[in-house]
């Protein structure tokens, strides 16, 4: 247990990310790393990954390749990072940005459609910095929220990705056609 007087508190500054909330002790002092019960569970994911990994990264590459063939066809989509989906340059994380689109309302807006249409895929789809935020504000110049983010792994399906796809055309309208 630990206690500090509200007036050695102003004086401390967070042991975290510099962006995170400082407004309790608890938030100054929290590294923000994992739990020790979640790091004791690491031996076994590694177990885990050893037996998938090798045969999960074709598929990985097809499914992230349908996602990134659907935003550069789309002509209004800033795709940061590799364009391609060769699994040797790239992973299936995509982070995006739609013209006209603030990436907060367009993820929950698009989960909206979700929720009506009862779909329920297994994908990672947020918005924000993802840790990188001096990245997404400094380099990049993305807005107040950032990015759009779509995370894709070895247990997803063609279908789930297609999906999306789907569902992001009921919420942005089709794309505009790209010149070749």
């Amino acid at each position: 247990m630990l206690y500090a007087s509200t007036a050695a508190q102003a004086h401390l500054r967070t042991l975290g990310h510099y962006f995170n909330p400082t407004a309790t002790l608890d938030n100054k002092l929290v590294l923000a790393g994992a739990s020790y019960e979640l790091a004791q569970a690491l031996p076994e994911v590694v177990a885990y990954l050893e037996r998938v990994f090798p045969s999960s990264e074709p598929h990985e590459e097809k499914i992230q390749a349908i996602l990134l063939d659907y935003l550069h066809a789309r002509g209004d989509v800033t795709i940061y990072g590799e364009p391609s989906a060769d699994r040797a340059k790239r992973v299936p994380t995509i982070s995006f940005n739609v013209a006209g689109w603030d990436p907060k309302d367009l993820v929950e807006k698009t989960e909206e459609w979700q929720a009506k249409e009862k779909v329920s895929p297994e994908y990672g789809f947020r918005w924000g910095h993802f840790y990188a935020k001096r990245l997404c504000d400094d380099i990049l110049g993305c807005g107040k929220n950032s990015v759009v983010r779509v995370s894709m792994v070895h247990y997803n399906t063609e279908a789930e990705v297609k999906g999306l796809c789907e569902l992001l055309d009921k919420v942005l309208g089709k794309g505009k056609a790209v010149s070749s």
